[in-house]
């Protein structure tokens, strides 16, 4: 099972402004619906996962609670009442941002945090069934272009204001005034861009789902990659160290892109395995486990292999790491000092969003475990 590249050369664009939903016959669904039923029900054993990254470093921000208290104060100030916002409190994102940038000073987390829990309330008006634009992709796709259009702005790489109206869009702002403040052109350039490859798969995933098609793997990496929006967080990894300034051929560097696109691959897959009830509950299959149990009917056989898979993908990360840390061991002691926390940077993000999968009341696993560690998931 291999993952497409980090930027698939794919043109995922070429239909953006198609007017026309990507909806073609009556029965579209009918291999959505059989295969929502044949999951429900099943128990998916998932064995520990600790052990694939035993070896990279796992920390929580001291700043946990003030980060609890400022993201839920900031998600009542910006969702209305209501279902929505019960969910997004009751899923921890203070704990999210404290495990994901545990050496952030309190004002850097607040905005690589912010920028977290806006990632998943954008995300939720398209990608879950009682989102407001599930069904309909022309909505969809104005809400899109209006995100990117307000993104580059806030960003201020574009002088034009937007003319916005949706809050969550607007959302934006106090974290795009930060990284103006923090970042230089180059890499507001880059958030941009992994921005841009985040809305393109969107549009991408949501014209598969509404085709009534099963992606197949291969195009699952192609739009997962992106949708994910790891590489948006990866991108504010720089930012989330106190005055860290990296050569501006880092992020050229193959070593980091295959860093970068590992860290991406193993967050996919160990959100996949265990968000897998989540995503059923909300009728939604175009994730991992799903997939492949489409493809070979055997659910416990798609565990093993993500599980194989995720393996491997931390053997490459260590292997570009070590050749990445070796590029700088004669350069002075302040940047490799640097170069060691980036790459620190990017394994707390796999390790943080373990522990947070695994507490959070999201997913519905923090209670299913047993004492070996091992998941026993009830779909």
């Amino acid at each position: 099972m291999a993952a497409a590249s980090l930027h698939d050369d794919a043109d995922f664009a070429k239909q953006r402004h198609d007017s026309h939903s990507p909806v073609s016959h009556l029965d579209k669904d009918a291999d959505r619906v059989n295969l929502l039923l044949s999951l429900r029900g099943r128990t998916v054993h998932v064995p520990s996962l600790d052990y694939l990254t035993q070896h990279w470093p796992k920390k929580t921000n001291g700043e946990l609670n003030n980060m609890r208290e400022d993201v839920s104060y900031w998600l009542k100030s910006t969702i209305p009442p209501g279902k929505a916002l019960d969910a997004f409190l009751d899923s921890d994102f203070g704990l999210f941002g404290a495990t994901w940038w545990p050496c952030a000073s309190f004002e850097q987390l607040r905005i690589v945090t912010y920028l977290a829990v806006w990632l998943f309330t954008w995300d939720d008006e398209i990608d879950i069934s009682e989102g407001a634009m599930w069904n309909d992709f022309d909505e969809a796709q104005r809400y899109r272009d209006q995100t990117l259009a307000y993104v580059r702005f806030a960003l201020g790489l574009d002088a034009v204001d937007q003319v916005v109206h949706h809050p969550i869009i607007l959302n934006f702002k106090p974290i795009g005034e930060a990284i103006r403040h923090r970042y230089d052109i180059f890499r507001r350039e880059i958030v941009y861009q992994e921005m841009a490859f985040y809305m393109e798969t969107s549009e991408t995933e949501q014209r598969i789902r509404l085709s009534g098609r099963i992606p197949t793997v291969t195009e699952f990496w192609d739009f997962r990659l992106g949708s994910s929006a790891v590489g948006v967080c990866l991108a504010l990894n720089e930012f989330s160290w106190d005055s860290m300034s990296l050569p501006a051929d880092v992020y050229a560097d193959d070593d980091v892109k295959t860093m970068f696109k590992c860290t991406n691959t193993i967050i996919c897959a160990v959100n996949d395995l265990l968000s897998v009830k989540k995503e059923i509950k909300r009728d939604a299959v175009d994730s991992l486990l799903p997939i492949l149990y489409f493809r070979t009917g055997d659910i416990q056989a798609a565990v093993t292999d993500v599980v194989t898979f995720l393996e491997e993908e931390v053997r490459t990360f260590d292997a570009a790491a070590e050749s990445f840390l070796q590029k700088y061991c004669a350069s002075p002691i302040e940047l490799q000092n640097d170069i060691r926390d980036f790459v620190d940077g990017c394994k707390q993000y796999v390790t943080g969003n373990l522990s947070w999968s695994l507490e959070t009341n999201r997913y519905g696993v923090s209670h299913a475990q047993d004492g070996s560690g091992n998941i026993s998931i009830v779909l």
